[in-house]
């Protein structure tokens, strides 16, 4: 059994996500002519939005359920977690486009970036392992905007439910 798997999922997912928004250039050179977007991993406390100024990512891992038998008989097991990636963007426009390029990543829309990943080791490899039977999959992926939008800037929330399937205790 990997020891703090739920943290190699974490720093897979965050990679995945950073990676992919560096490719389109929103942490350098973002489109729209705006300013490069900031990527935390951590969640925005309320008393904070109103403050935040910029572009940025707060990513972060919630309700994670026990493990269960993933098919009856195969030895895998499954559990879920849930990922919030909250977008604070400087307008409506950047916002929606920022939010939109994370749930096109996760619901597997765009070419070269499936849906369904390897999950990556990273006790001894600072680029990680991979790990061919651990299976990370992005399921109910939503886009929303909260009901109480403390700030003047556009806040959105990305969440997907991980579906992490792996080999169960030999």
């Amino acid at each position: 059994m990997l020891r703090h798997a739920s943290r190699h999922l974490a720093k897979t997912v965050t990679d995945r996500i950073t990676a992919y928004l560096t490719g389109l250039g929103w942490t350098t050179a973002p489109p729209f002519g705006t300013t490069p977007v900031e990527i935390v991993t951590r969640r925005f406390r309320e008393s904070e939005l109103q403050a935040l100024t910029g572009n940025k990512v707060g990513l972060f891992y919630a309700e994670e359920t026990d493990d269960e038998p993933a098919e009856l008989g195969g030895g895998l097991m499954q559990n879920r977690t849930t990922l919030y990636a909250d977008v604070i963007a400087v307008n409506d426009g950047v916002g929606l486009a920022l939010s939109s390029d994370i749930k096109d990543l996760l619901t597997g829309r765009v070419i070269g970036w499936p849906r369904m990943i390897k999950m990556r080791d990273y006790t001894t490899n600072p680029a990680g392992d991979v790990l061919e039977q651990w299976i990370v999959e992005f399921v109910d992926v939503r886009r929303q905007r909260p009901a109480a939008d403390l700030r003047a800037q556009f806040w959105q929330v990305v969440t997907a439910d991980i579906e992490l399937t792996f080999p169960g205790e030999e």
